[in-house]
């Protein structure tokens, strides 16, 4: 291999350099490499046998479909298998709506003599190609209410076996406790007193951890900084300088960061000291089992405004965010969701930018090719474009909530996320508007009514859709491969780093979880933009179904390579899995809505009109009230189990020792071995999602 592909692998591999340490001159050369910094760094191998399943130029693309779904549960915890298992199946559902689009459909379309237009124009093979008083009309019609029981039998089995933890939390979570109470003794008597035959397990109080948790970031990295001096120094008998300021003097590493470490060590002691004597009024109650807990809290009676409830896995609770109050949290809650509201009613649809453009920019009489494509390609890039920046805003302005849990926090971001999505990507621009404001303006007024409502089914509209899944499938799925905003925020941690001794440390810091909730919502805009526009406009399905089968081997390489464990599957926390595949109705109801709305006003109020708003009625009423879509979340009572290994609810800063040292020299851990997740176990029962 030659340097030059080895700088091409170098950088293509950045994401896993948090994952994975070998000791090949791999991953991290890129941006930091020495002469004989290689021999002092020395990566641990992993155990596992995947560590060896990806070892060249591009192949990890065969090795992402040689992970089988045993190794993604043990080494990306149960929500990675939720999340492959929605897209399988949603590639099962496309695969099926593109061999009837295009084997049924699109011949139909293309026969029609409405339009009167060339065979190779893009409108001859869409839905306005027919007459709406056509007979062929009612293969459209029947089809889109067949897609109805054919998404549910598909989406209702989503999971098929389920990845279920070793253990069931039999924890119990007291919120509201006064500070007169916030101590073991009072609440372990009262439950003593009260409950007198049941077993306290473990009893544990939070704290506000925020400030020692940054205190002991800032010492681990001294610390490992430290050990890379001191080892440096060892085995070249060179000393490594320190800039303390960009324009600062350099002074010498080895007594610069033994300083360090001593002065954070005593103020994480004192830090330590604080927390541990002013405790939250939150405590985590663990008896023996599941039973115990719901029946103490079906009969526990109001004790000084004692709020109880079943507690998720340690892992799902963002313990920084503890000691938030619930009544500051409203009142963030609101601030935020206005500001999203005004954003999403004024700049919804990026049409605003483009009707900017055309009026800032002229465009010239006489153009050649490559200025006539780019003003052709230019609304679908910047749809694409608002589309990828808008949820990563409401992504952001969500973590500013501070949820409790990250599985709470996944959901919100997936529900808002899709919200936005649908109306910017798929509504607005079916009607015409630009924003959420001019589609309210356009209802209060009455003039030229017909006029605008026969604008909405334009011939050429689906090609603007088309042109979006084609934008998103091809461009969109490779940058997430890339991933820009973590590789941005890795060089914005190496320029801080003071000395190349802290590298070591920023290797870790780039290590995140995958963002369930914004991915979701991604895959379901573009499911129901291709469902809703699969008859209508045939030839968007199969970029539909490329778009999906690009994304599946995209997220399972950055699942399984690059972002560490995700373990939401604590009590409540399957509801985002859940939620994504009850989501896949919106697509259905869209899409009979749809076809209802074109029937009525090509055809008028007609039999077949009347069959589609009654089934759009019946779809409804029957998700909202009879859901053929059963929750993921495990029923209670939850297995009874021989061996039950019970969650330790404590804070990861709490539980490191203050004078803790690296045993050996500061390394990454392998495919995520410093993650909490716990092994699931392999259910072979099938379940209904």
């Amino acid at each position: 291999m030659n340097p030059s592909q080895n700088v091409i692998i170098t950088a293509w591999n950045y994401g896993r350099m948090a994952l994975v340490q070998r000791s090949r001159n791999r991953w991290t050369n890129l941006f930091y490499r020495g002469v004989d910094g290689d021999a002092l760094v020395e990566r641990r191998r992993s155990h596992d046998e995947s560590t060896n399943i990806d070892e060249g130029f591009f192949t990890w693309l065969p090795a992402v479909f040689r992970v089988t779904r045993e190794q993604v549960l043990a080494k990306c915890g149960p929500d990675a298998v939720h999340y492959l298992s929605f897209q399988r199946h949603a590639i099962t559902l496309m695969f099926i709506v593109t061999i009837i689009s295009i084997g049924i459909i699109l011949p139909i379309n293309f026969q029609g003599t409405n339009l009167q237009v060339d065979a190779n124009t893009f409108s001859r093979t869409t839905l306005s190609n027919l007459n709406g008083r056509s007979y062929w009309l009612w293969a459209h019609t029947l089809i889109s209410i067949c897609f109805l029981p054919i998404s549910v039998l598909i989406m209702r089995r989503c999971t098929g076996r389920k990845p279920v933890p070793t253990s069931m939390t039999g924890t119990i979570m007291i919120t509201n406790i006064s500070r007169a109470d916030r101590n073991e003794a009072t609440i372990r008597a009262y439950f003593t007193h009260n409950f007198p035959h049941i077993q306290i397990v473990d009893l544990r109080l939070a704290y506000n951890i925020n400030k020692l948790n940054e205190v002991q970031e800032k010492k681990e990295m001294v610390t490992e900084a430290l050990v890379y001096t001191d080892t440096y120094y060892k085995k070249t008998g060179k000393r490594i300088t320190v800039k303390e300021k960009v324009c600062g003097p350099e002074v010498d590493a080895l007594e610069f960061y033994s300083a360090e470490e001593k002065r954070l060590k005593d103020e994480a002691t004192r830090c330590r000291a604080m927390v541990l004597n002013d405790p939250l009024g939150i405590a985590f109650l663990t008896l023996p089992s599941y039973q115990l807990a719901e029946h103490v809290i079906n009969h526990f009676n109001l004790h000084r405004g004692w709020v109880l409830a079943h507690a998720t896995n340690p892992s799902d609770i963002v313990w920084e965010n503890l000691s938030v109050q619930p009544s500051v949290w409203y009142v963030k809650a609101i601030i935020v969701n206005f500001a999203l509201f005004i954003v999403l009613f004024f700049l919804t649809t990026p049409a605003i930018i483009v009707n900017l453009f055309n009026t800032l920019v002229v465009k010239p009489d006489s153009v050649n090719r490559i200025s006539s494509i780019i003003f052709e390609f230019l609304p679908t890039l910047l749809l694409w474009t608002m589309a990828a920046v808008m949820p990563a805003i409401v992504a952001f302005s969500d973590k500013f909530l501070s949820h409790w849990t990250k599985s709470q926090q996944n959901y919100s971001i997936m529900t808002k996320t899709v919200s936005f999505l649908l109306l910017m990507t798929l509504i607005l621009p079916s009607l015409g508007l630009a924003s959420a404001e001019a589609f309210v303006a356009w209802t209060l007024h009455h003039e030229n009514d017909t006029m605008r409502w026969d604008c909405v089914f334009l011939p050429d509209k689906g090609a603007f859709f088309v042109n979006y899944i084609i934008t998103s499938g091809f461009i969109g799925t490779a940058l997430e491969l890339i991933r820009f905003p973590e590789l941005f925020l890795y060089v914005w941690y190496l320029l801080q780093s003071k000395s190349k001794a802290e590298k070591s440390y920023v290797k870790k810091a780039i290590l995140y979880e995958f963002p369930f909730g914004v991915h979701y919502a991604w895959s379901l805009a573009i499911i129901s933009i291709t469902i809703v526009y699969s008859l209508a406009c045939p030839l968007i399905s199969p970029f539909g179904l490329v778009y999906l089968l690009l994304k599946h081997v995209g997220d399972k390489h950055n699942l399984y390579f690059a972002y560490g464990p995700s373990d939401m599957s604590g009590v409540g926390g399957g509801r985002i899995h859940a939620a994504a595949v009850r989501m896949i109705r919106v697509s259905v109801l869209l899409l009979l809505v749809n076809m209802a709305a074109w029937a009525g006003l090509r055809s008028g109020f007609e039999a077949r009109t009347i069959i589609l708003i009654m089934a759009s009625i019946v779809a409804f009423g029957t998700f909202l009230l009879l859901s053929p879509f059963p929750s993921c979340t495990p029923p209670a009572p939850l297995q009874v189990e021989s061996s039950v290994r019970y969650h330790e609810y404590v804070a990861p800063v709490l539980q490191k020792p203050i004078d803790s040292t690296p045993i050996s020299t500061p390394s990454t851990p392998d495919y995520g071995a410093s993650s909490p997740v716990t092994n699931p176990a392999y259910n072979p029962e099938p379940i209904n999602i």
